[in-house]
């Protein structure tokens, strides 16, 4: 445990061309969202809490692929799967979140990639392309081609980037005229989600033995844990993540409902209370 944690006290252990890259899209984006938001058509102010939500984003970005998390990542299983389990389970929705509607608008209506981005934000073909392509992912034969392969990986991680960026869509849609679920469906949608991971985190929990190539031995560098307990550990930390962030979720959009359907229920008190002063009953004439 000692040697994981001396990994993230160098500083040659952090990727300083992904650190580069992240500052890059950190200043572009603060420089689209305050002195050039008036080249928008429809460019508004955006709240610190909306800035602080995408920033958030990049620096667990980041993290997951330029801290030494990546490298550890190919030693133990578990961390593998802490690194997956950032990339697309926490970091989407909190990104999805810090994108304001004006900014998003323009790219989702260009027609060149209108027609797909309609195609992958509805809510049963991206619960089943991210949900199937997670799972794909994990089982042995799969996995350990894509392990042999770099392009493959490249291939691979792109596609579950997308297809996690389309599921959380249908619950954080940054661009209000697209947003297709209520929330009870939203909730519904999450329960969904969850229910369809279980399958391949149980496979991986409770497998008897290790079943990737990768991780079939106890690592040299991090022998913290044999390589069965190491595949189960990494199989756990996914499901509990992944029911952490959904249950929040769900919980955020329940009492976000039961507020806003207080404040309807309020307007229409109010409302029928101000009719019965102008026009009083006939009793009371």
């Amino acid at each position: 445990m000692d040697t994981i944690i001396e990994m993230f006290l160098y500083p040659s252990n952090w990727n300083i061309e992904l650190n580069l890259l992240v500052l890059l899209i950190a200043c572009a984006y603060l420089a689209v969202v305050s002195p050039f938001r008036r080249r928008f058509k429809e460019g508004q102010p955006v709240p610190v809490r909306q800035i602080s939500m995408f920033l958030t984003a990049l620096m667990i970005y980041y993290f997951a692929l330029g801290s030494p998390l990546d490298a550890i990542g190919h030693e133990l299983f578990s961390m593998h799967m802490l690194q997956m389990t950032l990339l697309y389970i926490v970091m989407p929705p909190i990104l999805l979140a810090g994108l304001p509607s004006w900014m998003v608008r323009p790219f989702v209506n260009w027609k060149p990639v209108r027609a797909l981005i309609q195609f992958l934000i509805r809510p049963f073909i991206s619960m089943f392309l991210f949900n199937g392509m997670l799972s794909l992912y994990h089982l042995p034969w799969v996995f350990n081609q894509i392990m042999e392969s770099d392009l493959l990986h490249v291939v691979t991680h792109v596609l579950l980037m997308v297809t996690a960026l389309s599921m959380w869509w249908s619950i954080i849609c940054p661009v209000p005229e697209m947003n297709r679920l209520s929330e009870l469906k939203k909730m519904g949608f999450l329960y969904a989600n969850g229910m369809l991971l279980t399958p391949v985190c149980a496979l991986v929990i409770f497998a008897n033995e290790p079943m990737y190539a990768l991780f079939m031995e106890t690592s040299e560098l991090f022998p913290v844990m044999t390589p069965l307990n190491d595949q189960q550990t990494g199989g756990v930390i996914m499901k509990i993540v992944q029911e952490i962030v959904y249950i929040a979720v769900i919980g955020y959009i329940f009492f976000h409902w039961v507020r806003k359907e207080r404040e309807k229920d309020r307007a229409e008190t109010e409302g029928e209370s101000s009719a019965e002063t102008i026009y009083p009953a006939p009793d009371s004439v």
